[in-house]
C-alpha cells in the first residue's frame, strides 16, 4: 500500500509539473512559472527507482505534447484529410517518438546526478536537461523532424525580454539552462527540508549557486536592451510589406480555386503599395499553388501589380525544373521565388529541410496525404549551400516554415552572408491560436540568436517583423486576412551564437556525461569500501 501511494503521489506531481509548464507558454504566458514548473517533476523522480523514473519521464513527455500542442492531432487529421481518430493516434505516436523517449533518458541522468547531492548538482541537472533538448533539436534531424523536434523547449517561454538576450551567445539552450538550474536548486532544497538526515546547509548553498546564472542573465539582458537602439533609430532602414491571405487548406489546394487564391494575394499587394512605399512584398509559403515558371498568364498578372508599385516580390510556391510533353514532371521543390517588378524570376531558394510524411515520404507505399498540386505530392531537398537571395532589403536568408525552428539552419544562413532572415510559413493547417503563438515565439528567437531582423510571413498568422533584440515591431492577429507594413535594416555583424553555434550546449553535454561518470564511480567506491 505505501508503494502504491508513493506511485500515485509521483504521478500527481508529474501532472502538476505538466500543468505549470503549459501555463508558462502561450496563450497564458505566465513566464514566472518557468522557474518552478519542473520542481514537482524533479521531486517525483526522486521518489523511486530507475524504472519508475523512466516511466515518469516518458509519461511527462506524452502529457507535455497534449498540454502545449493539444490542437496538433486535430490539425494532422485536417491536413491529411483523415478522420479524427487518425489524428489522435498519429499525435500520440509523434509525442512518444519526438518527446517521451528523450525525457525518459533525462530522468535516468537525473537519478544518477542527484544520488549524491553536491553544491553544484543543480547546475549538472541543468546541463543534463540542455543535453536532452539538444538531442531533441539536433539528433536525427538531418532530414528534419524524423525522430527529433525542437518544439516546447523550456527556453521558449522567455523568447523576448531580458532573459532572451543570452540566446545571442548560447541559443535557446542558454535560456533553458538558467531556468532549469533554478528548478533543480529548489527541488534539492525542498527535498533536503523534507528529509531530516539531509544537509540543509548544502542544499541552501546549492540553491544560491543555482540562482546566480539566472540573475546574471537577467541583469545582462536588461543592460543589453537598454543599450539597444530604438526601433527605427539610425540610417539604412527599408520598408517591407507582408501579405497574409488566411486561406483554408482545402481552398488552397483545389485546382478550381487557383486563380481566386492568386487574386487574394494580388489584392493584398495592391493595398500594400497604395498604403506605403515598400521595396519588397513578402507572400507566405505555398501562397502560389501553381508552377510560376510555366504559368506566364499568372506571372503577367503578378507583374502588373508589382509594376504599378515598383516593388519586388518574395513568394512561396512549388517549382519544377523539367517538363514532359509540356507538363511539369519530377523533381519538384518547395521554393521561394524572388520576382522583380516586371515579373521576371531573379532567384529561387529550394527548401532544404523537408517535413517527413508531408513533403516527402520515408515509406513510399504509405499513402497518407490526398492533397496534390497538379500531381506534385512530394518534394526533393534543396541544395545545402544555397546563397542568400539578393533582395532590395538586403541579402535575405530564407527559412521556410519548420526550417525556422532549427537554430543551426538560421546560423548557416547568416554564416553564408544573410543580412536579414525571412521565414515564409504555411500555418493554415494549425487549428488553434495557442500553438500559432508558440510557433511565432520560436521563430522570433532566431532574430535574437543571430542579431538580425526577421520577417515572418504566415498564411494565417501571426505574421510579424522582429528586431535583433527580439522586440516585435509589428504583428498581425492570427486567422485574419491582413497587410503588414514595417521597416528592417540589413546587418553584417556576427553574434556570438553565429560564431560559436551550439558550443555552450555541447559543453553542457560534456559536463553532464562527466558528472554522471564521476558520481557512478564514486558510488561504486563507496559501496566497495562499505
Amino acid at each position: 500500500m505505501p508503494q502504491s501511494r508513493s506511485l500515485l503521489m509521483a504521478l500527481a506531481l508529474t501532472v502538476l509539473s505538466v500543468g505549470l509548464f503549459a501555463l508558462a507558454f502561450p496563450p497564458w504566458n505566465l513566464r514566472i512559472l518557468a522557474f518552478v514548473c519542473l520542481v514537482p517533476l524533479f521531486l517525483a523522480l526522486r521518489s523511486g527507482g530507475l524504472g519508475r523514473a523512466l516511466l515518469l519521464g516518458g509519461f511527462w513527455g506524452i502529457l507535455i505534447g497534449w498540454a502545449i500542442a493539444s490542437v496538433f492531432p486535430a490539425s494532422i487529421a485536417r491536413f491529411y484529410e483523415r478522420p479524427p481518430w487518425f489524428g489522435v493516434i498519429a499525435g500520440n505516436v509523434i509525442f512518444a517518438v519526438m518527446a517521451a523517449g528523450y525525457y525518459a533518458v533525462f530522468a535516468a541522468l537525473d537519478r544518477t546526478l542527484v544520488r549524491s547531492p553536491r553544491v553544484f548538482t543543480p547546475l549538472l541537472v541543468a546541463a543534463a536537461w540542455v543535453t536532452m533538448e539538444l538531442a531533441r533539436g539536433r539528433l536525427f534531424t538531418g532530414s528534419a523532424f524524423f525522430i527529433g523536434n525542437p518544439w516546447g523547449l523550456l527556453g521558449y517561454t522567455h523568447a523576448t525580454g531580458p532573459m532572451a538576450q543570452v540566446a545571442s551567445l548560447a541559443g535557446v539552450y542558454g535560456i533553458s539552462f538558467v531556468l532549469v538550474a533554478v528548478n533543480a536548486g529548489l527541488a534539492g532544497w525542498f527535498a533536503a527540508w523534507r528529509e531530516p538526515n539531509a544537509s540543509g546547509h548544502r542544499a541552501a548553498g546549492a540553491l544560491a549557486l543555482a540562482t546566480l546564472p539566472a540573475l546574471a542573465v537577467a541583469l545582462g539582458g536588461s543592460a543589453a536592451l537598454r543599450a539597444a537602439p530604438a526601433a527605427t533609430e539610425g540610417e539604412g532602414f527599408r520598408e517591407v510589406a507582408i501579405a497574409q491571405g488566411n486561406l483554408s487548406v482545402e481552398r488552397r489546394w483545389r485546382s478550381d480555386f487557383y486563380g481566386k487564391n492568386l487574386d487574394v494575394y494580388l489584392e493584398l499587394t495592391r493595398r500594400a503599395v497604395e498604403q506605403g512605399t515598400p521595396l519588397t512584398v513578402v507572400w507566405p509559403e505555398s501562397a502560389m499553388t501553381f508552377f510560376v515558371e510555366s504559368a506566364p498568364s499568372y506571372r503577367n498578372a503578378i507583374a502588373a501589380v508589382l509594376r504599378a508599385g515598383d516593388v519586388e516580390l518574395l513568394a512561396g510556391g512549388p517549382s519544377v525544373t523539367t517538363t514532359v510533353e509540356g507538363h511539369p514532371a519530377p523533381p519538384f521543390y518547395n521554393s521561394v521565388f524572388l520576382l522583380d517588378a516586371e515579373g521576371e524570376i531573379r532567384q529561387r531558394y529550394d527548401k532544404e529541410y523537408l517535413v517527413p510524411f508531408s513533403e516527402y515520404f520515408p515509406f513510399a507505399r504509405l499513402d497518407l496525404m490526398r492533397r496534390a498540386i497538379e500531381g506534385a505530392r512530394t518534394f526533393e531537398h534543396g541544395a545545402a549551400d544555397a546563397p542568400p537571395l539578393e533582395t532590395r532589403l538586403g541579402r535575405a536568408g530564407i527559412l521556410i516554415c519548420n526550417e525556422a525552428m532549427l537554430p543551426e539552419v538560421a546560423r548557416a544562413r547568416v554564416r553564408a552572408g544573410a543580412e536579414l532572415l525571412v521565414s515564409p510559413s504555411n500555418d493554415s493547417w494549425i487549428a488553434g491560436r495557442a500553438f500559432a503563438a508558440h510557433m511565432s515565439a520560436v521563430v522570433g528567437l532566431r532574430a535574437v540568436e543571430q542579431r538580425r531582423y526577421l520577417i515572418r510571413a504566415s498564411t494565417s498568422g501571426p505574421s510579424a517583423i522582429v528586431d535583433p533584440w527580439g522586440r516585435v515591431q509589428v504583428m498581425t492577429d492570427a486567422f485574419t486576412q491582413d497587410v503588414l507594413r514595417g521597416r528592417v535594416r540589413p546587418e553584417q555583424t556576427l553574434s556570438g551564437y553565429a560564431r560559436l553555434g551550439d558550443s555552450f550546449a555541447g559543453a553542457c553535454a560534456l559536463a553532464a556525461c562527466l558528472g554522471c561518470v564521476r558520481l557512478r564511480r564514486g558510488g561504486a567506491r563507496h559501496t566497495a569500501g562499505g
